[in-house]
């Protein structure tokens, strides 16, 4: 049986409410693992003169609770298009996949770099981050599967739907056959 994710309403909304519940669950962990990172000090010393440099949160952790909130926007826009007609509505249709698109890659690009992160430096036992963060790249990926499934298909839906063409012809045939 082959099912069409993108054209079902049924499936797409219970993807789409998965991801929606994924990228809540990777706004929280992450966002509290940010909160609680203590960041510290350092005093360098250099031939030149001495200066404290301020180590915080790393970027990457930044970045994953950005495509959290990107998602979040995301998604409401496909739960409020997923009925439409993309033959009938082709920039809706572009749009769609333009968000499907950037939401896949930057879901891809932010798990890794957080779990590159995270496996390049050693975490303390004392400190919750470190687990905060591995259920934030667990779901990261999840949620990048997700965005897997349902952006192939909407791409397949919306490069294949045609325009109706109008039927409003002005030339009849005037030669009997």
């Amino acid at each position: 049986m082959n099912i069409n994710i993108a054209a079902n309403r049924t499936v797409d909304l219970a993807l789409r409410a998965l991801q929606l519940i994924f990228a809540i669950i990777v706004m929280g962990a992450d966002g509290y693992a940010i909160h609680v990172y203590r960041g510290h000090t350092d005093y360098v010393h250099f031939v030149y003169g001495n200066f404290y440099a301020y180590a915080g949160v790393p970027d990457e952790w930044s970045f994953l609770l950005f495509c959290a909130g990107w998602t979040f926007l995301g998604v409401i826009f496909l739960f409020l298009t997923a009925g439409i007609s993309f033959a009938e509505h082709a920039l809706i249709g572009s749009i769609s996949v333009l968000v499907e698109v950037v939401a896949l890659l930057s879901w891809l690009a932010g798990f890794i770099a957080v779990a590159v992160n995270i496996g390049s430096n050693a975490c303390p036992a004392e400190e919750n981050h470190c687990r905060l963060l591995k259920a934030a790249i667990v779901f990261g990926a999840l949620e990048w599967l997700l965005f897997m499934v349902t952006t192939i298909p909407t791409i397949k839906l919306v490069f294949n739907s045609t325009r109706r063409a109008k039927k409003t012809s002005t030339i009849e045939p005037t030669t009997p056959v």
